[in-house]
């Protein structure tokens, strides 16, 4: 007959054994011990209004490239400028990045526009594994590539989903235990990072407003947290853009996926990512709210392009008429780059689009 002791052995051994493997689960990478963490940013020549940087796996891996959108007269005497001084191809792309043993992708254009962060992963990892990536940086034109944060740095086991402050005076990103990531404001060199939630579940995809007086990210309402569970949250930051202010406020309440909240430039509007239907890969719209002055919703979410494809996160023009994302037609194998009417949901391809994927535009 089996005692209590022994019951009570069993379950102290199992506890043990259950609280060993997430440990080692949850443990962080190695930082390489060469690793000297930068003090400034490189920069290079300031990237015209209308080039745009992206990521694509055209080359075989995933690289950093920069394009021009349609129709842009960037120099002033009617045809677009080449800011990196090299000859396009016909697709109009110039390619920044060039190791065949990584995946370059996630660049994001800073406000002055003349350094590009991205991440960067062994190849075959891109987007799929955020114990795996280093967040870097470069100058526009691609000179002088350095990395900001190693995997493992801060003793993360995770991170991603870096964005610019609008004056590009500090970093928001998320980051921590692969079991409940935070969100956290850094210098501009990833640096110094800063707790700003410290709720259980998922905290993913920050992004600050467009006065950088608020962030917005991906909650969930309980600790044990599914897909369906992952709702719109913001908080707002304090003098030193530093700590919150005050406890998140949760804007939706649906059982619907979201993802990658983003603000536009005038900061009446919020337009994020849905899965809303889940069999198979899923449908993924963007989804937009109009905001009151307090950063709440004043409308119901409604979906923007309303159809059966897989469109992706939403990257705002600077005038607030369009977005710029990568989407997955119906039928297609490969992403490809896209500008949506932020009013009507309209879809047009870019040109620079080629026959693998092109994906994660930053204006």
């Amino acid at each position: 007959m089996i005692t209590i002791a022994v019951l009570v052995a069993l379950v102290v051994i199992a506890v043990a054994v259950i609280v060993f493997a997430l440990r080692r689960f949850d443990r962080p990478a190695e930082v390489p011990d060469d690793f000297v963490a930068p003090t400034q940013l490189p920069v290079g020549p300031g990237l015209a209004p209308d080039t745009f940087a992206f990521d694509s796996d055209r080359t075989g891996n995933f690289e950093i490239f920069l394009a021009e959108l349609p129709g842009g007269d960037t120099d002033g005497e009617g045809e677009a400028s080449n800011t990196t001084g090299d000859d396009r191809p016909d697709d109009g792309a110039v390619q920044l990045t060039d190791d065949p043993a990584f995946d370059s992708w996630w660049p994001r254009v800073s406000p002055d526009r003349t350094t590009i962060l991205f991440y960067r992963a062994p190849k075959g990892v891109h987007d799929l594994d955020a114990t795996k990536v280093g967040l870097w940086a470069m100058g526009a034109d691609g000179s002088d590539p350095v990395l900001l944060r190693p995997a493992g740095l801060d003793g993360w086991t995770m991170q991603g989903h870096a964005e610019w402050h609008p004056d590009g005076t500090a970093l928001v990103m998320f980051g921590g235990s692969r079991f409940s990531p935070q969100v956290f404001v850094t210098d501009p060199t990833g640096a110094n990072p800063h707790q700003l939630t410290d709720r259980g579940g998922r905290n993913l995809d920050p992004a600050y407003s467009a006065d950088g007086r608020r962030v917005w990210f991906v909650g969930c309402p309980k600790s044990v947290c599914s897909d369906a569970d992952q709702e719109i949250y913001s908080v707002e930051l304090d003098d030193t853009g530093t700590a919150a202010a005050g406890d998140p406020v949760r804007h939706t309440t649906d059982d619907i996926r979201d993802n990658d909240p983003y603000e536009s430039p005038d900061g009446t509007r919020l337009g994020w990512l849905s899965q809303v239907e889940t069999g198979g890969i899923g449908v993924w719209d963007v989804r937009m709210a109009s905001l009151d002055e307090a950063g709440r919703f004043s409308s119901e979410p409604r979906r923007l392009v309303d159809d059966s494809a897989v469109t992706s996160r939403p990257q705002w023009s600077v005038d607030g008429a369009t977005i710029v994302t990568h989407r997955l037609e119906p039928g297609r194998d490969s992403f490809d780059l896209v500008v949506i009417d932020a009013e009507t949901g309209a879809v047009t391809a870019l040109p620079v689009n080629s026959d693998a994927n092109d994906e994660y535009p930053s204006l």
